[in-house]
């Protein structure tokens, strides 16, 4: 497995409950940016603890994949990460807010250090927060009203930005969650989107998550999420791996 695909499971890379119920999309109502800004930050991720089951779906102009593995989170401390291969461990990642570390057992490589990973391999300056937001389903970035116009659509309300920022465009559903995001830094894009809202626990978060950047193109697709539970982070790099960056 190429570190392209190790990397970006971390870019993609939901709760106990006894039902899951399918969220149906209303028309929008009147509002003001300030008030629907607002709205999406009370609707945010306020767990301690996440854990699912994931199917993964990479692909580029060499290679297609498709695996499955699973995710845990401690919110704001731990984002922890396993990737199979019809059935065989291929690798495994632990991201605190100040380190990546991830090993390929394909490969027999290792990675230890900072977000400067990221940003060396796609030019995408992203950190722990970001990396959190995005697999929960929340902003990427917090905003301000008077950086956006807001367009209200529909079925669907849309922030524009009308000054230089990180997102380009954010697309909300009427129940206060994103269902796509445009970012930009130094000349390079990516697009997020989320879709299959489930509500758990009174809260909507998304099942499937599509995380877009030139040809590249991965989707996530959460199984059997729990959330509140304690959990175990279990982590350690092999001996005689070669690191990725020497």
């Amino acid at each position: 497995m190429k570190k392209s695909i190790a990397i970006l499971f971390l870019l993609s890379s939901l709760f106990a409950c006894k039902s899951f119920q399918k969220t149906n999309y209303e028309k929008t109502n009147k509002i003001s940016k300030q008030h629907l800004i607002k709205q999406l930050d009370e609707q945010g991720f306020a767990a301690t603890t996440f854990e699912s089951r994931i199917k993964i779906t990479y692909k580029d102009k060499h290679q297609d994949f498709t695996g499955n593995g699973k995710i845990k989170i401690l919110k704001d401390s731990i984002i922890w990460g396993s990737i199979n291969f019809m059935g065989i461990p291929m690798a495994k990642f632990f991201i605190t807010p100040h380190q990546i570390q991830y090993y390929n057992k394909i490969n027999k490589e290792y990675y230890k250090g900072n977000f400067d990973y990221i940003r060396k391999e796609f030019g995408i300056n992203l950190n722990f927060n970001h990396l959190q937001n995005l697999l929960l389903g929340d902003l990427i970035d917090k905003i301000h009203p008077e950086n956006y116009k807001l367009k209200r659509k529909k079925y669907y309300y849309l922030l524009l930005q009308t000054r230089k920022n990180r997102l380009d465009s954010i697309k909300i559903a009427p129940f206060y969650k994103i269902l796509s995001e445009k970012l930009s830094y130094q000349k390079k894009f990516a697009g997020i989107e989320y879709s299959n809202y489930q509500k758990i626990q009174d809260i909507n978060l998304p099942g499937r998550i599509i995380f877009s950047t030139g040809d590249i193109i991965l989707k996530l697709e959460y199984k059997k999420p729990v959330t509140g539970k304690e959990l175990r982070f279990p982590f350690h790099i092999p001996e005689n791996y070669q690191p990725v960056f020497p």
